[in-house]
């Protein structure tokens, strides 16, 4: 399946191009996609992250977070150089996340990532954003370290 979806990327919609993030880097763990999605000079200024190789410094924090993670599409808006993406997130917190301890307990939460794209159709900038204070009250902390800008 890695050759056909990777031949079949490069005649995909931008919002199908965004959603490869989601429900195959991430939820697959198929971080060599990154490549294939993102420019080399692509760009993360949330978390200084730069190219496929910081989309894969991502990936690798929140899946060691949250190893079982699921995330699936629920929507999409393209519009111009743009796409919007709502992705439904659900796994098991075993390990540190954003300043927030290991928990062992599962959450379900919304993210909504928005995404610049090159002529080329390759993502250069993302931005991502969640409900920290939701996800905090499923996995049960009540207080939040807040992590240097230099740690995804």
């Amino acid at each position: 399946m890695t050759h056909d979806l990777v031949r079949e990327i490069t005649t995909m919609s931008r919002s199908e191009r965004a959603a490869i993030l989601f429900e195959e880097i991430i939820t697959n763990d198929r971080p060599e996609l990154a490549d294939h999605i993102f420019a080399a000079d692509f760009s993360w200024p949330q978390f200084d992250l730069h190219g496929p190789d910081g989309v894969r410094t991502w990936v690798r924090a929140f899946r060691t977070a949250f190893p079982d993670m699921e995330d699936h599409v629920v929507e999409q808006v393209e519009q111009g150089d743009l796409v919007v993406t709502r992705v439904r997130c659900e796994g098991t917190q075993t390990g540190a996340f954003r300043g927030l301890p290991p928990s062992g307990k599962r959450a379900c939460f919304t993210a909504i990532g928005i995404d610049r794209f090159g002529d080329d159709d390759m993502i250069v900038e993302r931005s991502a954003w969640l409900d920290i204070v939701d996800l905090m009250r499923q996995l049960g902390h009540t207080t939040l370290e807040v992590p240097a800008v230099d740690r995804p």
